[in-house]
């Protein structure tokens, strides 16, 4: 294998490879997120605590813990699917969320899905444009 071949597996094929997994990847949690709409089980839940999203600027975000009994009886705790935010729910605070009765520790805020997986779909599009883009310079 020359230098030439290795250069194209990484000018184009890195990119190309990681371009497929984002979109896979967001198509996988777009379907996700329509499912759960579609077929979850609305329910009010209560604040329980906070699960800390550390980032990189050095604020950190927060997705609100809930606790909840699904229609079945079952006690569960988890932490909300979604964008993460600065602020935390306060405590105690009643919030509709939806969940999927199959797998009740996937739940969601009513009206709050996060971005549905569309940021790694144009995330994942742009890679495999800039790997064709570079397919033809190589």
């Amino acid at each position: 294998m020359g230098f030439e071949n290795v250069v194209v597996v990484f000018v184009v094929g890195v990119p190309a490879i990681a371009g497929l997994l984002g979109i896979a990847w967001g198509v996988r949690r777009r379907q996700r997120v329509r499912r759960l709409a579609r077929d979850g089980q609305r329910i009010v839940a209560v604040v329980d605590g906070h699960e800390r999203v550390v980032q990189d600027e050095g604020r950190d975000k927060f997705r609100p813990v809930v606790r909840f009994h699904t229609r079945e009886g079952l006690s569960v705790r988890t932490a909300l699917d979604g964008s993460p935010h600065y602020e935390t729910h306060p405590v105690e605070t009643p919030v509709e969320i939806v969940y999927d009765p199959a797998d009740p520790h996937h739940a969601s805020a009513v009206g709050n899905p996060g971005d549905g997986g569309m940021m790694s779909i144009v995330v994942g599009v742009v890679f495999l444009a800039i790997a064709v883009g570079a397919s033809f310079f190589v």
